[in-house]
């Protein structure tokens, strides 16, 4: 077992190192009935310096893990972690923002706020209960349904829209794990025409209970997968895999297995491995992500939380969207995640590049007129023919040429960013998308992904790119850069 801080442990540390900037200590009174659910966000442009272009962030406030992305009805819902009243971690909300493609959103007033939502509002996830098994539905629409709570399960419902929410049962838990729990995933079994909740418990060790409902609202204990590596924020889901599907079982920090659940237990086939690269951790680059219930297509999207990024206004974003597959690999199904396709249709200016073989001098120029800020590159190389034992990106580049942060496949170590990376058939392909301060790698199609926060320059002075080759010569099959418009209205 890895040790690690429980994350209250984390939470309590962030608040204190931050100065104890609590609710008391900023003056805000306890929520009323009457203030809910409206909350003044300060105003902006969306276009602080640090402020990602097509990422997603709140309008102000702290925010931390994913919680119940859903879609329903043309609308996708995205609810996070939120301190709306401060920049650090404190008296967790619900916050709440829709868009109709997942690239555009629009912040909404708060979901869930303390003093009229009951228990601990950590992290969750919800779903549409579209055929009203809880008989909760009072309007002509199916009743929106979230949980939360730290030891027990709490429940609520909205029945306009995920525009105000109400409390089952006057916060009474649902269901009640043994040990500490936390952070429960409810989705709907085809197999077993049955609810499951996955929810993180320490009781024994870390790991997942597992529990069956009719109806969502009575729950009976199934099973318990436990392992050492399984830690906050669980997912399970099935992804198409030859002519059937695997499940796939995730944590916080992107450990991930695969295998069977036939909606009673989970058993893996795999040995864990990662889904994504960086520093999985709540003080890291990515942490706790989700994927979307009821998206058009059976599609398997998913957002994680990038802790790394803040302003004058706002702490914490999220990644963008990607979509989850299974590939075969001599390790067994191994998930790939790529952007979602929406990205295309932000793209409004390319330069295209290749084929070519140049040397390092070659390299320094080929890239010279490209200044962006905010830019998906997708490269291919042959690395079999290339010469070069390290060849890539440089980012944030000063317009005299130096700086730079370095983006770089590695022949000899076989890594792309210090991620294993071995060539697909001689090749090497990489797509980065770069928003600023928000840098995400996806290498071979998916195969690797990698999540990260570099401190970029504000200076419009190094909003320039060059290609690098070092010690020899690179074989460029092609290199798109596009440029992307920013998602805020």
């Amino acid at each position: 077992m890895r040790p690690r801080l429980s994350r209250r442990q984390l939470l309590m540390l962030s608040a204190t190192v931050a100065g104890g900037t609590g609710m008391a200590a900023l003056g805000v009174a306890p929520a009323f009935a009457a203030d809910y659910p409206e909350f003044p966000y300060p105003d902006t442009d969306y276009q602080e310096p640090t402020r990602g272009q097509f990422h997603f962030s709140s309008q102000g406030g702290w925010m931390n893990d994913i919680n119940a992305p859903l879609y329903y009805d043309g609308t996708y819902h995205l609810f996070y972690q939120h301190n709306p009243h401060g920049l650090t971690w404190d008296t967790m909300h619900w916050g709440h923002a829709t868009s109709p493609d997942l690239v555009h959103w629009t912040q909404q007033p708060i979901a869930l706020e303390p003093g009229i939502h009951p228990g601990d509002l950590w992290s969750g996830a919800g779903l549409v209960d579209f055929d009203n098994h809880t008989g909760l539905q009072t309007s002509n629409t199916p009743p929106i349904v979230v949980f939360s709570g730290t030891n027990g399960v709490r429940l609520f419902y909205s029945n306009d829209r995920a525009k105000t929410f109400q409390t089952y049962d006057n916060g009474n838990p649902i269901a009640t794990p043994a040990g500490t729990s936390r952070d429960p995933k409810v989705f709907w079994h085809t197999g077993t025409n049955e609810f499951k909740l996955v929810i993180w418990t320490d009781a024994g060790g870390n790991g997942v209970d597992i529990f069956s409902s009719p109806n969502l609202l009575d729950w009976t204990f199934k099973s318990r997968f436990a392992a050492d590596w399984l830690f906050e924020c669980p997912d399970l889901f099935p992804l198409p895999y030859n002519d059937g599907y695997k499940w796939v079982l995730n944590d916080a920090s992107g450990d991930y297995v695969v295998g069977t659940f036939d909606g009673t237990s989970f058993n893996p086939e795999t040995t864990v491995a990662r889904m994504v690269e960086g520093r999985g951790a709540f003080d890291g680059t990515f942490y706790a992500g989700l994927t979307f219930a009821h998206p058009p297509g059976d599609r398997i999207i998913q957002m994680l939380w990038m802790p790394g990024n803040r302003g004058d206004i706002w702490t914490g974003c999220a990644t963008f969207p990607v979509e989850l597959a299974l590939r075969e690999t001599s390790d067994g199904p191994r998930v790939t995640r790529n952007p979602i396709a929406a990205i295309e249709g932000l793209r409004f200016d390319t330069h295209r590049y290749g084929p070519a073989v140049v040397d390092p001098g070659q390299a320094e120029a080929l890239l010279r007129d490209v200044v962006t800020q905010e830019c998906e590159i997708i490269a291919e190389f042959d690395a079999d023919s290339s010469t070069a034992t390290r060849f890539g990106f440089r980012l944030d580049v000063n317009e005299d040429g130096s700086g730079g942060h370095e983006v770089l496949y590695d022949k000899t170590a076989q890594t792309l960013y210090g991620a294993a990376l071995p060539t697909s058939e001689g090749k090497v392909r990489m797509r980065l998308l770069v928003d600023r301060n928000h840098l995400e790698i996806f290498g071979n199609d998916g195969t690797m992904s990698y999540i990260d926060s570099p401190s970029f320059s504000t200076s419009d002075q190094t909003y320039r790119l060059r290609l690098y080759a070092d010690g020899g010569t690179v074989s460029v099959a092609s290199i798109a850069v596009h440029d992307i418009a920013r998602t805020w209205s």
